[in-house]
């Protein structure tokens, strides 16, 4: 009884440990990692102990990595054994990813039972009702946003400024200017939002309002607000007239545009798209162009390129859209891409091309696979994976090396299923596997294997391994039993290791045979199979000029 009891102790232990390394994993900003654990060690039956701390710790892992459906779907399934504290929790991601994917009303009604039927403490009845405040502003519920605000401000008072300026700065993109003048007097004078505001109450005049923000925006001053002053730059510029500063300011705000609210990416796209094709047209009437005259176009988007970035982008817009030959079309798809890409403005290009609602196969195939490459920088594999599927290998790149890449976003983005389906699809096709592309997979299968699915390292690196020969394939062996060994499969991994060190079935003695053989004697001690251990590490003692690997065969030799 008591080797029982300890035994359940242990067990408790363990799982107590696994999921702190989890929420360790998170809080240092390795949330990939995080819930691959939690998705390998949550218990599977939410009557377990502990399922529900996993389950809060998964869907807030979920909202951080945007992968908000799959919250809300989780949530809506939550069982009601759950404990008050941890539902709280659990709502409130679930909330989160309502106001993020624009249900304002099911957020709120997460959020009514956290309010009202779960207790939360201070902090947590704080931030639930600038949730709902939230949940009112993707609505687009001015009204009883304001409203919310004022009672928040009456409990909460003073409002910090990151709070007040956020409720001004808000009521103002819903055009509630006179609401927002309530937070007027809370603002600092440098604050962006207060020169917007003023500039909305007729305070200051366009030109005043241009060369504060533009002082605000020096290159000298790295500001995490520089979006509020390119946004007063782009209102202002409205009024002026002054349609190149106003495509200038809407290309800086949509680069600085983020995944949470998608509608607003899109619609800032579009709003670029149109200002571009204005912009174009009126160089056009000015320089005396005739619409359909591709080639008037595209040299005069070519010779602005150098003068003036933002009217050739412009031009180069207008013709990726209205071009009446497919190779215009494209060729000015590439130069826009290209030109938004080397100012430093690539987010701009993957929000236009990506968040605009464009068919991705009315694109140029290089424009695809630049946005692609560009989409996989930037931390966005799944739009990586929209540009790049379907498309042939690029130019002096390998084809299996190519493959490999694209089975890499599609991990990344969270589909594993799909990335381990298209490296089976790979062993459909003519041996052998490339160099590239090995190396490719076994650093995918480190990474999947880091992450806590050591089951799908396994199925990535075995899809391709009929594809592999000789040494590649006794390191693509070698790589399956270190995958086997770290989930304490020792059979298993002793498997791997020994027809790494046996190719074709035959002895050798190169540094790859004899580590392997090693490898394979401690999986065989560990799994039980003493003799079979003691036959691989005496082997190993008389071939080996290694002494250092004698020595260690010795050493484990002797406990058996």
């Amino acid at each position: 009884m008591r080797i029982l009891l300890a035994l359940i102790c242990l067990a408790f232990a363990s799982a107590a440990a696994a999921l702190e390394t989890a929420r360790g994993l998170a809080a240092s900003g390795a949330p990939h990692l995080a819930l691959g654990r939690v998705e390998q060690l949550q218990p599977r039956e939410s009557t377990a102990p502990r399922w529900a701390e996993w389950e809060a710790l998964r869907l807030a892992l979920l909202v951080d990595l945007k992968r908000n459906d799959e919250v809300l779907k989780r949530a809506a399934a939550l069982p009601g054994n759950v404990p008050p504290a941890l539902q709280r929790s659990c709502l409130l991601s679930a909330t989160r990813a309502a106001v993020a994917t624009g249900q304002g009303a099911r957020a709120r009604a997460y959020a009514a039972r956290v309010l009202w039927q779960l207790e939360p403490d201070p902090a947590e009845t704080r931030g639930t009702r600038l949730l709902v405040i939230d949940s009112y502003l993707a609505d687009r519920q001015g009204d009883a946003a304001f409203h919310a605000m004022l009672r928040f401000e009456q409990d909460y008072r003073p409002l910090e400024l990151a709070v007040a300026g956020y409720f001004a700065g808000t009521l103002l993109d819903l055009g509630l200017d006179k609401e927002a003048v309530n937070w007027l007097g809370s603002l600092p004078d440098t604050s962006a939002v207060k020169l917007r505001l003023r500039l909305r109450a007729g305070l200051i005049g366009v030109d005043v309002a241009i060369a504060q923000a533009r002082a605000r925006l020096a290159p000298r001053q790295k500001r995490e607000d520089a979006a509020g002053y390119w946004l007063v730059l782009a209102e202002a510029a409205q009024r002026k007239g002054d349609e190149a500063l106003r495509i200038e300011a809407l290309e800086r705000l949509l680069n600085r545009a983020g995944e949470d609210d998608g509608r607003t990416a899109a619609a800032q796209a579009s709003g670029l798209w149109q200002a571009y094709q204005a912009r174009a047209q009126a160089i056009a009437n000015r320089s005396q162009m005739l619409a359909g005259d591709d080639k008037a176009w595209s040299d005069l988007a070519a010779r602005r390129l150098g003068a003036n970035a933002v009217e050739s982008r412009a031009l180069f817009a207008y013709l990726a859209r209205n071009g009446r030959e497919s190779d215009t079309r494209f060729n000015a798809q590439h130069q826009l891409v290209f030109s938004l890409y080397q100012g430093g403005l690539d987010h701009a290009a993957l929000h236009l091309f990506g968040d605009a609602g464009i068919a991705v196969d009315t694109l140029d195939p290089k424009v695809r696979h630049l946005l692609g490459e560009v989409a996989a920088k930037r931390d966005r594999p799944g739009l990586a994976v929209r540009f790049w599927q379907g498309l042939a290998a690029p130019p002096k790149t390998d084809a299996q090396e190519w493959q490999v890449r694209l089975v890499e976003a599609q991990w990344r983005s969270g589909a594993a299923d799909a990335a381990v389906a298209m490296l089976r699809a790979m062993a459909k096709s003519p041996p052998p596997l490339s160099r590239p592309a090995t190396a490719r997979v076994l650093a995918l299968s480190r990474e999947a294997a880091a992450a806590g699915r050591p089951a799908t390292a396994e199925e990535m690196v075995s899809a391709v391994l009929p594809l592999a020969a000789g040494n590649d394939a006794r390191v693509l062996l070698n790589a399956l039993g270190g995958i086997a060994e770290s989930a304490a499969q020792f059979a298993r991994a002793a498997d791997y290791f020994l027809r790494a060190a046996l190719p074709d079935g035959s002895p050798v003695t190169d540094a790859l045979a004899l580590q392997a053989r090693l490898a394979a004697a401690t999986n065989l001690a560990r799994a039980g199979y003493r003799e079979d251990a003691r036959t691989q590490f005496q082997w190993v003692i008389a071939n080996s000029k290694d002494a250092s690997q004698r020595e260690l065969a010795r050493r484990e030799l002797a406990r058996l």
